[in-house]
């Protein structure tokens, strides 16, 4: 894929899940672009298992309709989860972004929460994420899943800005770090599904994954997470 330049705009993690990153610019002119990371879109494995192995719905509609039953957005889990877990914080209106400690804290916080609270771990269903969009139903249509072109696009700066707002760089608890992983689902170049790495110093970024059965949770650390590319308009 051809490099563009990106714009210089760095957003910390917030309610809308995303991440902007990139190597700074002065001002936006053309052919820069503005690129977006999600949080990880969590599954309810108490979902998924019940409707896994030879109980995987044939139809794709229902396969769509479970995927959905189970996704949990980061934005639904920080508004659900602030309710009966403190130390949760969300920026308001005008507020400064989060700052990479309260990050952290967050991460960890609604970690903890999706696990007890939502019974999730992030053991998606192959076929799931190969066959349904989960991106573009729970973000939107102008979100997708990484693609290897993506994943080889990414810088070192790059992969420090992520790890910095996306993931818990401070954290020292196994729970942030294995629900908001930089070890990602990916679409490789062939079509298949791969593991792509955006952690900072990561070589190789991408790795075959060896799935014994497409239709069975796959148990790792890997996140769901979803990009958007925006070009700017000068």
């Amino acid at each position: 894929m051809s490099r563009v330049r990106r714009t210089s705009l760095f957003l910390a993690l917030s309610l809308g899940a995303a991440s902007v990153f990139g190597s700074a610019q002065p001002a936006a002119a053309a052919g820069m672009e503005i690129v977006e990371v999600s949080a990880p879109i969590l599954p309810r494995v108490s979902v998924l298992y019940a409707a896994e192995g030879s109980n995987f719905p044939a139809a794709s509609a229902d396969r769509a309709a479970l995927a959905h039953q189970a996704a949990l957005t980061f934005d639904f889990l920080m508004a659900a989860c602030s309710m009966n877990h403190s130390g949760i914080v969300i920026p308001g209106p005008g507020d400064p972004p989060t700052t990479p400690a309260q990050n952290a804290a967050n991460l960890e916080i609604v970690a903890n929460c999706a696990y007890t609270d939502f019974v999730s771990k992030p053991y998606w269903i192959p076929a799931l994420v190969d066959q349904v969009d989960i991106c573009g139903t729970e973000l939107g249509s102008d979100w997708h899943m990484i693609t290897e072109a993506d994943v080889n696009d990414v810088t070192d700066v790059d992969a420090q800005a992520m790890a910095t707002a996306l993931s818990t760089p401070n954290s020292t608890t196994f729970f942030g770090n294995f629900y908001f992983s930089l070890h990602v689902w990916v679409r490789a170049g062939d079509g298949s599904l791969a593991r792509g790495d955006l952690s900072p110093g990561a070589s190789p970024r991408m790795s075959t994954l060896s799935i014994a059965s497409p239709t069975t949770h796959y148990e790792s650390d890997m996140s769901l997470r979803c990009i958007r590319r925006t070009p700017v308009t000068p």
